[in-house]
């Protein structure tokens, strides 16, 4: 499990929103190809999680990115805040109801 940044070695925060990716709060996550980052706020470096701890971190990541009311998306990059504050960044292709928007 990740627990700091792999390049400045400073300590990832904890966060409540995704229980199976306990730490860090910016999550970036790409449902398709199976991956998932913890980003640092003090370097914006992007820390890949070790691949098993990943798949039920993406699926909780999707499943919270999609009950989210407020979102913003581009054509291959979502945002959305939890209520914890954690953020989620979703990479890859929007959600159909995202696409239509």
């Amino acid at each position: 499990m990740l627990s700091s940044c792999a390049w400045c070695l400073t300590a990832f925060p904890p966060n409540d929103a995704v229980e199976a990716m306990p730490v860090g709060q910016r999550i970036a996550f790409d449902e398709g190809r199976g991956r998932l980052w913890v980003v640092c706020r003090r370097c914006e470096r992007w820390n890949l999680a070790p691949i098993e701890t990943r798949w039920e971190a993406i699926e909780a990541c999707a499943r919270a990115f999609r009950d989210t009311r407020v979102r913003v998306s581009t054509a291959q990059v979502g945002l959305a805040r939890l209520a914890d504050g954690t953020e989620l960044v979703r990479i890859g292709a929007p959600l159909p109801e995202e696409f239509a928007a």
